[in-house]
């Protein structure tokens, strides 16, 4: 009898199997080729929430900001002349806690462009004068805006050039990513995507040592004596205007620190307990940094090499894949579905100057994609979808990844970049691949890319013949002209 139970428990404990982490595991072994381009963060999907309305957004980033105790970190293009609102809550935080240090981050661009008499910066100086030693504002410039372009290029048309395009806030040891901006219409009316990232000590680390370090090499934004009078000076780098070149070689070797201190970082959360991964990269093209890139060509690839399809959702407000997204694309054995704005529901839609032809533009570049995949015999497996709500236009972007035939998305990309021109050779962007086995979150994400697609019409080829989406052949030449710049 007794040699019966030891016998039972050595067969056990032989035939037990090592305990495994989440890339050890099928099927989220696919994606362990990933791990070479971005640092690895460990997680449990429970600690990652998508929220799914800009009113949830902005409730969110208030309460966070209120909440915080020892950091608050944002990076955004702009913050809107009217968000007092906004301004008024980090005041507040900063008076309730005199140790908490705030961290913001804009475009010099569009953050210094002034809109009934106001401008992001002058917004943020009051902050600066009444509270110097607790909030920092930097307001990064491209280095190819320089010389005669500098000089001669007006407001809106200068920002075409490059900018910092990056969508952080970050709280204590939480973080929330997005591809929003923070002004009145991505509060109410104009959808994007939200994530938060709750409990991440190591993830919000890298993300304000991401932002502290693209501050570094941005202008300061300092008070001068006079109510609305600001300078922007630089220290310890060169300056991007005045010495640009030697600015690129400076900033190039930063980035490349930070990218390889972090690869080599070992995690100290234990992840064979993690059932989510976290792998955040940046897109910096006027320092040749293509992290995001060549992680995104990865996944294609990866996707390419499956013998049953994988369907990839894939999401931009702005249509205009580089060439080399779009060979890819065409190539890979899978089946995508691609959401954009329509030309309603474009942010340029009926604007004031040049800036109305850009919705026109953007049909002009959607129409030969599709034009595309009718040559590639692909239109079963790839369609275009357009978001179309009344009242609302659409900025979301990122991709979904559901593996064969499971509907629940596997993976998902969230952050700033477009995947397109802008994204990858002119702007400063982030984002993040998260790769889960989660079902809790995994449900989160279907549910989020089913409500987008809930305001979409299918694209045909009698979407093209409709009288309003003519592309009058001027547009049709000057998008071949600045298509780098959409």
């Amino acid at each position: 009898m007794l040699t019966n139970i030891y016998r039972k428990c050595f067969r056990s404990l032989t035939t037990t199997r090592p305990i495994q982490s989440l890339f050890d595991t099928s099927p989220n072994h696919l994606f362990k080729p990933l791990q070479q381009y971005a640092p690895t963060f460990y997680t449990s999907g429970d600690n990652i929430k998508p929220l799914y309305q800009p009113a949830d957004f902005y409730s969110q980033l208030k309460e966070n900001i209120l909440s915080a105790k020892e950091r608050v970190f944002i990076a955004a293009l702009y913050i809107g002349q009217s968000e007092k609102e906004l301004v008024d809550t980090i005041r507040l935080a900063l008076q309730k806690s005199p140790q908490l240090k705030v961290r913001v981050l804009i475009d010099c661009l569009r953050g210094t462009r002034v809109s009934k008499g106001e401008s992001s910066a002058t917004l943020l100086l009051p902050l600066i004068r009444d509270y110097p030693h607790q909030i920092k504002v930097s307001m990064y410039h491209t280095p190819d805006l320089t010389g005669i372009l500098k000089k001669t290029l007006p407001q809106r048309f200068n920002e075409t050039i490059g900018l910092m395009h990056l969508k952080v806030y970050g709280f204590d040891n939480s973080v929330m990513l997005s591809g929003a901006n923070l002004s009145t219409d991505y509060f109410t009316n104009r959808q994007d995507r939200y994530m938060m990232f709750n409990e991440q000590p190591e993830l919000s680390s890298y993300y304000h040592d991401l932002l502290q370090l693209v501050s570094d090499f941005s202008y300061q934004l300092t008070p001068l004596f006079e109510k609305n009078q600001y300078q922007l000076t630089i220290h310890n780098t060169a300056d991007p205007v005045n010495e640009s070149r030697r600015y690129k070689r400076q900033v190039h070797q930063r980035l490349q620190e930070f990218i390889q201190s972090y690869l080599s970082k070992p995690n100290t959360i234990e992840e064979i307990r993690a059932d989510t991964a976290v792998l955040p990269v940046i897109q910096m093209g006027p320092f040749c940094i293509r992290q995001d890139e060549r992680m995104t060509l990865e996944l294609l690839n990866i996707a390419h090499r499956q013998s049953k399809p994988w369907t990839i959702h894939l999401t931009s407000g702005y249509f205009n894949f580089t060439d080399q997204y779009k060979s890819f694309i065409l190539k890979t054995r899978a089946r995508f579905r691609f959401l954009t704005a329509a030309p309603e529901a474009n942010g340029f839609f009926n604007s004031k100057g040049v800036s109305r032809f850009l919705p026109p533009a953007y049909t002009f570049i959607e129409r030969q994609f599709y034009r595309h995949v009718k040559r590639a015999g692909r239109q079963s497996e790839i369609s275009i979808e357009e978001y179309k709500r009344p009242g609302w236009t659409y900025h979301a972007k990122g991709l979904w990844v559901s593996l064969a035939d499971d509907k629940l998305p596997s993976a998902t990309m969230i952050g700033s970049p477009n995947f397109g021109q802008r994204s990858s050779e002119r702007d400063l962007e982030a984002q993040a691949l998260v790769i889960t086995k989660n079902d809790n979150l995994r449900k989160a994400l279907y549910k989020e890319v089913d409500l987008l697609h809930q305001h979409s019409e299918l694209v045909t080829s009698k979407t093209f013949d409709k009288m309003d989406r003519k592309v009058p052949h001027g547009v049709k030449i000057a998008t071949a002209f600045v298509k780098t710049m959409l």
